[in-house]
């Protein structure tokens, strides 16, 4: 029986990933310390809440359900590792430590982990490439990094079909309230529901951003692929390269009552400014025929749309 196992089950990108991935599993379990999913799951989906650092709770969680794949989302963000170092690492790392261990007892499941362009550092090239050297600048950053080498670890001492997708800024409705890589995804929701949005950004600063319907592609592309396809075991991904600029100009050419306006907060347009804004996927696209569909327009089209259908709900 084919059966996928999601940590971080209670968030956005897993409930949707249970959509796409109902197809191709009999059971989908979501696992999470949050009481309950933020949104719907598939009919085939389950919810157990749990702690990741329950080392005994996690053993019974594969004995009982025997995942043939596991797909790791659980992670404390950016943020909160900067007000709790303590947390952060246990969280991050012993739970993911926690995880391959109970992978390894129970089958050595295929294992997919989500990390981040955030994994990387410093001064940046201006393109990107899986061969840029990774020195995060953040603890976040740090664990994501050290979590991918983990896995690489598992993979060649311990047969443990790892995977991993390197995410770009995600442009997605529930994205976190207050965090610099959520300007996008903000900006379009707020443009929507209030008619206006600031841009704490400066205009021209390129970004690397991707949609979430993108990204849900790319967890079933990377998952579908076979192992000996694979050339490496850690993958960039890239959809398109835009300025907040451009952001602002694609909803004013949708929404042309919303009030838009550039005020840059410093701290968070260097934040910004600091990230790659152009990434070099092509090992995606070699090994398992990654493509992007989703270019600005088209998001815009997309993410507004869904946007008004939700809001209408709403006030209905």
């Amino acid at each position: 029986m084919a059966v996928c196992l999601i940590t971080g089950g209670a968030g956005n990108l897993a409930c949707q990933l249970t959509w796409t991935l109902a197809p191709r599993f009999e059971r989908l379990v979501l696992f999470d310390v949050a009481p309950a999913p933020i949104g719907a799951v598939s009919a085939n989906a389950t919810f157990e809440r749990g702690d990741l650092l329950d080392v005994q709770q996690l053993e019974e969680l594969f004995k009982r359900h025997q995942p043939t794949t596991v797909i790791h989302l659980a992670s404390l963000l950016s943020g909160s590792c900067e007000q709790n170092r303590k947390l952060g690492w246990q969280v991050n790392m012993d739970g993911t430590f926690s995880l391959f261990e109970t992978a390894l007892r129970h089958g050595r499941p295929t294992v997919l982990f989500a990390s981040t362009i955030a994994a990387f550092g410093g001064v940046l090239p201006e393109v990107l490439t899986d061969e840029t050297p990774q020195w995060p600048d953040g603890l976040y950053g740090v664990t994501k990094m050290a979590i991918e080498r983990l896995g690489v670890y598992y993979h060649r001492q311990h047969g443990l079909d790892f995977r991993c997708l390197r995410l770009p800024i995600t442009v997605s409705r529930h994205a976190p309230a207050g965090a610099a890589s959520a300007l996008a995804s903000h900006a379009f929701i707020e443009a929507v529901r209030s008619g206006q949005f600031t841009f704490r950004s400066r205009p021209d600063t390129k970004l690397a951003l991707i949609y979430v319907r993108d990204v849900l592609r790319a967890f079933a592309g990377l998952l579908g692929a076979p192992a000996s396809q694979l050339a490496q075991r850690v993958y960039n991904l890239s959809a398109m390269t835009v300025t907040p600029q451009e952001i602002a100009d694609a909803i004013q050419h949708r929404l042309p009552k919303a009030a838009l306006r550039f005020e840059p907060d410093e701290t968070v347009a260097a934040l910004l400014a600091s990230w790659p804004g152009v990434i070099d996927d092509r090992a995606a696209r070699r090994d398992w025929s990654w493509c992007s569909e989703f270019d600005l327009a088209r998001t815009a089209d997309d993410f507004i749309g869904a946007l008004r259908q939700e809001f209408a709900r709403i006030a209905n």
